[in-house]
This record gives C-alpha cells, structure tokens and sequence, in this order.
C-alpha cells in the first residue's frame, strides 16, 4: 500500500483520496472543501470546526479542493482513489 500524504498546511489543496483525516493539537482547525467541477462553489455554506486535541475524518471527494484554517493540525489521505470521483 502507498503511503498517504499528510500536510501541516492546506490551502486549496487538490485532494486525491475521497476522505481526509484531521488531527488537530491545542488549536481548533476549520475547514471548507470546493468542487472540482466550479471551484467557486463550496460542498458547505459555513465552514465546519473541529474542536482542539480530536480527530475527525471528512469527505473531501477525489479532484476536489480542501482549504483548512487553523495552526498546529495534520491532515492526511484517507480512504480510497476511486470511490470520490464524479463523472461528468
């Protein structure tokens, strides 16, 4: 199995698995994930918040785009490659 990447640092990142892992330390991290097919449009209205010292898997969906807010968290792949994708 590949290993999965894990940023400290997430801004607009593509995603390429459908789900990511964030783990947060003493901070609360917010995040908001924009589609891939109108990278204007959010899958949420309002950023959604995870409390400090947690962990928490959300949807992201391959080919979308993750932008989290916050300091002191890591955000790793999750899931798999294929079952995110959306055919147009």
């Amino acid at each position: 199995m590949a290993q999965a990447n894990v940023y400290t640092s997430v801004s607009q990142q593509t995603w390429y698995t459908d789900k990511c892992l964030i783990s947060t330390g003493t901070t609360a991290v917010s995040y908001n994930v924009t589609l891939a097919t109108a990278f204007t449009s959010n899958i949420y209205s309002n950023s959604v918040q995870i409390p400090p010292s947690t962990y928490d898997y959300v949807y992201v969906g391959v080919g979308n785009q993750i932008t989290i807010t916050g300091a002191n968290f890591t955000a790793s792949e999750a899931g798999t490659a294929t079952s995110g994708i959306v055919n147009s």
